[in-house]
């Protein structure tokens, strides 16, 4: 072959196309069967717990790592018995950046391996700007951006030797647009969104992807309750602020489940998108500012 020819070939990265998938259907291509995942935040009523079912629902032996051992306990109990894959729950409080690294430690020792880390932060402050604490600053600074660093860091220690693996970091559709009363938390999501990219820029030569999933307006049975049953100023707040983004800002007319949310990380973390990289995927409804 001329030499010429050989560096096109090479620069084209022919030899590493995944030839192999040409035949396959889609559905072959999300089996995670073999894969091993961890989800933080998984242990609640709320997204952690729906992205481990998905997960767990295609094949993939999952660690969920969680503040309360009861709630992931139980929710790795749900997920062995829906999908007979092997689930384990680790205790973690992720603000603490040695904790997080025990946690990733005893969860890839657990599994035997580590191909997926999904980062679900779950720490969030609401209300006028002019009206937060310092401590309500940091909280949610470091609940919604900082402990996802912390979690993406310790999870390089084991993709990075190997040359492979995914990390999908949640965000929010906040990220990218303006709301009142969530102006830390939206700030924090944009930087949620820059990470993902920069770390993905970073990341990729060495064969670790990098992805993120922004969700917009999800209901947890919880959340649901209060909507319906008011039973505070806050909870009259929360209502009135959601039912005016349904009406005049998100396309669909309507609230998600976790679920649906749960769907787009399944994906992100299959062979089906292993041709995406660096880009966060609003999963939203099409909400937007009007």
């Amino acid at each position: 072959m001329d030499p010429r020819e050989q560096d096109v070939a090479e620069v084209m990265g022919f030899d590493r196309l995944p030839t192999h998938i040409v035949d396959k259907r889609v559905a072959d291509l999300l089996d995670l069967s073999g894969k091993k995942a961890i989800v933080t935040g998984a242990g609640g009523d709320g997204l952690g717990q729906a992205i481990a079912n998905r997960l767990g629902g295609c094949g993939a032996d999952v660690a969920l790592i969680g503040r309360t051992f009861e709630k992931v306990e139980r929710r790795a109990k749900e997920v062995e018995q829906r999908w007979g894959v092997k689930a384990v729950p680790i205790l973690a409080d992720l603000s603490d950046w040695d904790q997080v690294h025990r946690a990733v430690r005893e969860s890839h020792d657990a599994l035997g391996g580590l191909d997926i880390m999904v980062n679900n932060p779950v720490m969030v402050h609401a209300g006028p700007f002019e009206a937060f604490t310092k401590a309500q600053i940091d909280m949610t600074v470091h609940g919604s951006l900082t402990m996802l660093m912390y979690c993406a860091h310790a999870a390089l220690e084991y993709l990075l030797p190997q040359g492979s693996g995914k990390i999908i970091n949640i965000g929010a559709v906040g990220g990218r647009i303006q709301q009142r009363g969530l102006v830390v938390y939206n700030s924090c999501k944009a930087g949620v969104v820059g990470f993902t990219r920069n770390l993905a820029h970073e990341m990729a030569p060495r064969g670790v992807n990098v992805l993120g999933v922004a969700p917009g307006i999800m209901i947890k049975p919880d959340m649901r309750q209060r909507i319906l049953d008011p039973q505070s100023d806050q909870d009259f707040a929360a209502r009135n602020a959601i039912m005016e983004a349904i009406t005049t800002q998100v396309q669909l007319g309507r609230v998600s489940l976790p679920e649906e949310v749960a769907n787009m990380v399944a994906y992100l973390a299959s062979e089906a998108a292993d041709y995406m990289c660096g880009q966060t995927i609003d999963v939203a409804g099409g909400q937007w500012m009007n």
